[in-house]
């Protein structure tokens, strides 16, 4: 059996032990919540590339950055996470290649300094959780992958109450990061690479 044969079992066990939890799905106390209904971002929000995320019609977009080293810069969360956190938000992804993503427990408001979820990524064919990068070896696959569909609103859960990473979408488990060494930021942002993508209806739970 191979290294990368074993790898995958034991995440399969992992995901199977993780599927089943109920914890920290509900309850919890509201930290924060946004709708975007408004004109401006304001100062919950910081965006990193000027012009790259915008509020229409009452969801936060991210246009398209034709310049490779501006990408993955994101608009972060001037809030910070609690230890044990619930987060809730819709996404959409407007065309086929999907590649919708965020940040979680970042170490500080920068690309790659905590967990990546990104769902659809690299042309739609991988749904993923990495740890401080996205190719990293570890990374976590869901298999079978499902994809994106286009101008579908997907309502992800991400929750996080021991050393697991645990998402949902659409109340259905996706993948869960055990993690022996946690890593132990305070901050969430949302992202994207090529994809026009929006976002709506955030919510964080302490937990």
């Amino acid at each position: 059996r191979s290294a990368k044969a074993a790898a995958r079992e034991a995440q399969t066990a992992i995901a199977d032990k993780n599927a089943s939890r109920t914890d920290g799905l509900k309850g919890g106390t509201l930290l924060f919540e946004d709708d975007f209904e408004r004109a401006e971002l304001g100062p919950d929000w910081q965006v990193l590339q000027a012009g790259e995320w915008q509020i229409k019609g009452g969801r936060l977009h991210a246009n398209h950055v034709p310049v490779y080293d501006d990408r993955n810069k994101g608009v972060w969360l001037n809030k910070q996470l609690p230890a044990k956190a619930r987060i809730e938000f819709e996404s959409l992804a407007v065309d086929h290649q999907g590649d919708t993503k965020c940040e979680v427990f970042t170490r500080s408001q920068s690309h790659e300094s905590g967990y990546s979820l990104i769902f659809g990524g690299w042309n739609n064919t991988i749904n993923t959780i990495a740890r401080l990068g996205e190719h990293e070896a570890k990374r976590v696959v869901q298999r079978p992958h499902v994809p994106v569909q286009t101008n579908k609103t997907y309502r992800w859960t991400i929750v996080r109450t021991d050393n697991v990473v645990r998402w949902h979408i659409d109340d259905k488990f996706m993948i869960a990061y055990d993690d022996a060494d946690p890593v132990q930021g305070q901050h969430f942002a949302f992202n994207n690479w090529l994809t026009k993508v929006s976002f709506d209806k955030v919510r964080i739970w302490a937990l």
